[in-house]
């Protein structure tokens, strides 16, 4: 009987200390290292599936994908002899970038508004070039950014970035359409990217031209550009419809307040939630009868994705 007692006793111990070692392993492995990837958490606060994050930064695209030829961007118009740019979509985030209509049937003109991807960057003439070369349509594909003609404008020094043209208000709301990146298949969430004036842009604002006067005499001194960032989940707006927005260039009594952002800026949209797609839009108060004065352009690099 002695013996009976002490061996169900040590049978016993011995069951207690398994189930603590298991129960100690199993809180240690409640605290294993998380994968490097972001956990999403729903309204409720109950983790969902892990999500991977992208940064699109344009780098080692054939050229088919790019303004090629000149700053101007010959290849992004129908009356361009060769084969005309490309839509660029990242993989795997399946993030589209292109002008609007590209993937129809008739061919498409940058003028129409959307995205190219670029590595142009002057912000000077070249020679052959005179009077406002550099702040005009002729280099709308130009970054104003890095050091000119070195084809380093894009974030961080490095060569590429998109340029985004196009905007809609009073004036041609009839028939324009804000640019827009969308997904071709699933949804996401664009977190944000780095923003930077085109050199088109920037010089109109810094000096003016035929239609537009330099920002910082108009409206006493009070002139602005900013830019809107707009979300949708197929149809339903996202954000309460509400955009997200950044000061591309403010002055106060003719003193620039905010930019005019000629080193790349950080544009978070992230408060725009899961989409489908991302629509921008420029607002101004440099605008007349034929609507925004000032040249409707913004440089676009590393933008992030999480899915």
């Amino acid at each position: 009987m002695k013996r009976t007692r002490f061996s169900k006793t040590l049978s016993a111990a011995i069951l207690c200390f398994v189930v603590f070692v298991a129960a100690s392993c199993s809180k240690q492995n409640d605290l294993s290292p998380v994968p490097a990837q972001s956990v999403e958490t729903s309204a409720a606060g109950a983790k969902s599936l892990l999500s991977t994050t992208y940064t699109i930064t344009f780098e080692g695209l054939s050229r088919s994908y790019m303004a090629d030829t000149t700053s101007y961007g010959d290849n992004a118009y129908a009356t361009w002899g060769g084969t005309q740019i490309a839509p660029y979509t990242h993989s795997p985030s399946n993030l589209k970038f292109a002008i609007k209509g590209a993937g129809g049937a008739t061919p498409v003109n940058y003028w129409d508004g959307g995205f190219v991807v670029s590595d142009w960057n002057y912000q000077a003439n070249i020679p052959g070039k005179t009077g406002d070369w550099w702040y005009s349509y002729l280099n709308q594909c130009s970054v104003y950014s890095g050091t000119s003609g070195s084809k380093n404008g894009g974030y961080g020094g490095s060569s590429n970035f998109a340029v985004m043209f196009g905007y809609v208000d009073f004036y041609n709301n009839t028939y324009a359409t804000r640019p827009t990146m969308n997904f071709t298949s699933g949804s996401g969430q664009v977190n944000g990217m780095y923003v930077c004036l085109s050199s088109y842009t920037y010089g109109v604002i810094l000096n003016g031209n035929t239609f537009s006067k330099p920002l910082k005499n108009v409206a006493s001194g009070a002139g602005y550009l900013k830019l809107l960032a707009y979300g949708f989940n197929g149809s339903t707006p996202t954000n309460n419809g509400d955009p997200v927005e950044i000061y591309l260039a403010r002055y106060s009594g003719g003193v620039a307040v905010e930019g005019p952002v000629t080193t790349w800026k950080y544009f978070d949209i992230s408060d725009l939630g899961t989409v489908t797609r991302v629509e921008f839009n420029f607002e101004g108060n440099d605008s007349g009868s034929y609507g925004l004065n000032t040249p409707a352009y913004v440089c676009m690099d590393n933008v992030s994705v999480t899915l």
